[in-house]
């Protein structure tokens, strides 16, 4: 699902339901957060909660060396998969360039519609970022040889 859909979505949750309360997050973040640290996919890993509706639960992560953003959305979203699927419904979407791995869901927990919404991030691990550097630097070296100037690299994203 893309972000767009996915807003609209939790949107509409929330505007007819509840938030979830305090126990119900933290059970969540703690089923997160332990699956997220034991996954192999991240050297470091923070979980926490805010008092904000669309980002009840948080988690800021860093890639592990070798492991690259894509390659870390694809699995956490396997572990949200995981960790919701004995909830009444969810919802998510993920995201990823270069340099950060984004997932954001949303789940009801019981017959009442109480929400949990996520916000998970992740940088690439640091080697990889020197790497993109380097990468950086020799292109730009590359194209002073040739007399030209380098622009920067830009993503597209198909509309």
């Amino acid at each position: 699902m893309d972000f767009t859909s996915f807003h609209k979505l939790r949107t509409a949750v929330q505007e007819n339901a509840h938030p979830a309360d305090d126990r119900a997050a933290a059970k969540l973040r703690h089923s997160l957060e332990t699956a997220v640290a034991a996954s192999g996919l991240f050297s470091e890993v923070e979980f926490g909660h805010t008092d904000d509706a669309g980002q009840m639960v948080i988690g800021v992560c860093r890639c592990a060396d070798g492991v690259l953003p894509w390659e870390a959305g694809m699995g956490v979203e396997r572990l949200w998969l995981t960790a919701t699927a004995d909830l009444r419904w969810e919802c998510h979407t993920v995201g990823c360039t270069d340099s950060l791995m984004e997932l954001e869901g949303a789940v009801t927990i019981d017959e009442s519609g109480h929400y949990i919404t996520v916000h998970v991030v992740a940088e690439p691990a640091v080697v990889s970022r020197v790497s993109l550097v380097a990468q950086d630097g020799r292109r730009d070296e590359a194209a002073e040889t040739a007399g030209i100037q380098a622009e920067p690299a830009r993503l597209s994203v198909p509309g």
